[in-house]
């Protein structure tokens, strides 16, 4: 396993000092770093039968949330460059399909984070120029919009992840806190 780069709001918690806000669409990008990895590091020694298991979110199993959470993220960095955004999320099921071992689902995951965390690290200093419009299956919106979205997304996804695996007797200890993300709003209800 490979050692992440680590950025200042990943850090400053583990020393005890307040989180920086998030400035513009960097921060964000970061905050969704930081949630694709704890997803990564929650389910890289789950067994297949807990990662095909249905969960409250819709009788969804874990396989089909991580497609579904980590796929937009490869679309996103796509994004950036072709300014269009194409995640049709019924096309998950075919998605989910080709990952056949819980060693394949955690291989597809901690790829698209690494995809991701290469694609910030490479265009960290432009992301806060995020007003170029991209075009998305609901119409135009701004790349900052956008990721705004996804860092919403994937931090709910990532509630129900942890709430399913504590539920089901799993260590979930080292899990992101997603409180010291600021702005997410998540609702009150995680199913």
């Amino acid at each position: 396993m490979t050692t992440p780069i680590l950025h200042v709001s990943q850090i400053a918690p583990i020393l005890g000092l307040p989180t920086p806000a998030a400035l513009g669409a960097a921060g964000l990008a970061w905050d969704c770093t930081r949630v694709l990895g704890g997803w990564v590091e929650l389910i890289e020694t789950l067994a297949w039968e807990v990662l095909v298991q249905k969960t409250p979110s819709r009788g969804r199993s874990l396989r089909n949330l991580t497609v579904n959470v980590f796929h937009p993220f490869e679309l996103l960095t796509a994004a950036w460059s072709t300014g269009s955004f194409d995640w049709d999320p019924e096309l998950d099921t075919a998605r989910e399909e080709q990952l056949r071992s819980a060693h394949t689902i955690v291989r597809y995951a901690r790829e698209r984070h690494v995809g991701w965390l290469d694609f910030v690290l490479g265009h960290e200093a432009q992301l806060d120029d995020a007003d170029r419009l991209i075009t998305s299956p609901r119409g135009e919106i701004t790349f900052a919009n956008l990721l705004t979205q996804q860092r919403w997304h994937a931090a709910f996804h990532y509630r129900q992840l942890v709430a399913f695996l504590g539920g089901e007797g799993h260590d979930v200890g080292a899990t992101v806190d997603l409180a010291a993300i600021g702005g997410l709003e998540l609702p009150a209800d995680i199913f």
